[in-house]
């Protein structure tokens, strides 16, 4: 598979999306709000959470689209669009110049696609970070070029836009700033304090917005180890002093991008390793995620030594933006873990991915003709597991348009019964069922082989 290939892969996925039906559940509630609240009401927060821009986005959408399904298309485009700019994007950053780059540029793309965060973004409406992602890696692509007189703006605009569609885009502020203090050629000493000031002021207009009651001190069920503990089971275990479990969540979802378990906070895979039960596929994934992960550590000290006193070099930039995303990715997530919450985190990780996997590959066409071999199976399997993967995130993708009509089918008339006083819920769920039952919504996944389908997962 080369890079090219990679376009079809994008392709199939887009238009599963496209086609597929928006979720009964997650997608009639966020649409009531915005039909039937202003658009001032989304400006204020009221509750823990703030997405002023997706809200906004989506009250303009809806307001101004001649019909409900004009509405829904272009609500579409909200996912669409930001995964296809992400990809493409992604391949024109690397830019590859020979065969070794096309094929190691092929496996980068597969670590972007195949990633957990990644495929935990990727349903509609809930376009919060599927936005952040791609506005993460315009600002990585600007601080690394020579400076224009519009670089400034330009970050400044696209980290609103993040933080607007959801918190998780505060990890571009570090990015910036470090990336300032590194010596990045693309940003100056202004842009780094005004992105700070940005962010500052954000913070203080949450915390001022809080209100007397305060926020609950979990918002959504928790994973803790092998099993997971809802807001009220939490709030009774933790809630007296909730840092440790807060330090959990965090951490939980920096290992899932490192390593992919755990799974919301909760050890699957582990679980299932003890109990005698783990799957061809868990093993894919976590072998997958470990070799990759000390793969690009070994590359990455290689490129902090490698700087002198004052000079930092791309990759050395690129390291540290990958572990301070990652980080704050974490620290944001500390509430409760699940794998989209380290969404901001996996274009940096993919692109770190690039170039270990390339420089190992240049190592090994040095060594003995044993080791290169050896060595070059070994990078061969990586890859191979990595393209499981990211066919994995199609075939869920697909799989997902089974369930979502699935569940329009069977949650219809109850959803109609349990909201028989809330007239503009109705009228929106009426407007939906055509999309939601139409089979020619549902893409199908691939039939594979059973020992095919071991190795890619469960869907």
């Amino acid at each position: 598979m080369t890079v090219m290939a990679s376009l079809p892969f994008l392709f199939i996925l887009c238009t599963t999306l496209w086609r597929g039906p928006f979720p009964i559940r997650e997608a009639t509630g966020q649409f009531e709000d915005i039909a039937d609240r202003p658009a001032s009401a989304f400006l204020v927060p009221t509750l823990s959470y703030y997405r002023p821009l997706f809200h906004l986005s989506l009250w303009s959408v809806w307001h101004s689209a001649s019909s409900i399904d004009g509405a829904l298309r272009a609500i579409k485009l909200f996912h669409v669009v930001p995964i296809m700019v992400l990809v493409l994007l992604f391949i024109w950053i690397l830019r590859p110049r020979s065969a070794l780059d096309a094929a190691v540029a092929t496996a980068a793309v597969a670590v972007l696609v195949g990633a957990p965060a990644f495929l935990g973004n990727l349903e509609p409406p809930l376009s919060y970070t599927i936005v952040g992602m791609p506005a993460a890696l315009i600002v990585w692509m600007l601080l690394e070029r020579d400076y224009r007189s519009w670089h400034g703006p330009a970050i400044v605009i696209l980290t609103l836009v993040a933080i607007g569609f959801k918190e998780q885009g505060l990890a571009i502020v570090p990015l910036v700033v470090v990336a300032w203090w590194m010596g990045a050629p693309g940003t100056g000493r202004f842009t780094a304090a005004v992105v700070t000031v940005i962010a500052i002021a954000y913070v203080a207009f949450r915390l001022a917005h809080q209100g007397g009651k305060g926020w609950p001190p979990f918002e959504q069920d928790v994973g803790f180890l092998f099993s997971g503990l809802s807001s009220t089971e939490a709030t009774a275990r933790f809630g007296a002093f909730p840092v440790w479990i807060y330090l959990y969540s965090a951490a939980s979802t920096v290992a899932n991008v490192l390593l992919s378990e755990p799974t919301d906070g909760r050890f699957r895979i582990v679980l299932a390793v003890i109990e005698g039960r783990v799957q061809p596929w868990q093993i894919v994934h976590v072998v997958s995620s470990l070799a990759l992960t000390a793969l690009i550590a070994w590359w990455g000290i290689g490129a902090l030594k490698s700087r002198t006193a004052r000079t930092w070099s791309m990759e050395a930039r690129l390291v540290v933006a990958v572990v301070v995303v990652l980080m704050v990715s974490g620290a944001l997530s500390f509430d409760y873990s699940r794998d989209r919450l380290g969404g901001m985190a996996i274009p940096f990780y993919a692109l770190a991915a690039f170039f270990a996997i390339r420089q190992a590959a240049e190592r090994l066409s040095r060594q003995s003709a044993a080791v290169a071999a050896i060595g070059a199976v070994s990078l061969l399997l990586l890859a191979g597991a990595w393209q499981c993967r990211a066919l994995f995130t199609i075939e869920f993708t697909r799989q997902r348009t089974v369930n979502g009509q699935r569940e329009w089918l069977t949650d219809l008339y109850r959803r109609r019964t349990d909201y028989a006083t809330r007239p503009v819920y109705l009228h929106v769920l009426d407007s939906m069922v055509d999309q939601g039952t139409d089979p020619a919504r549902v893409v199908h996944p691939t039939r594979y082989p059973s020992w095919m389908r071991d190795l890619l997962g469960e869907y």
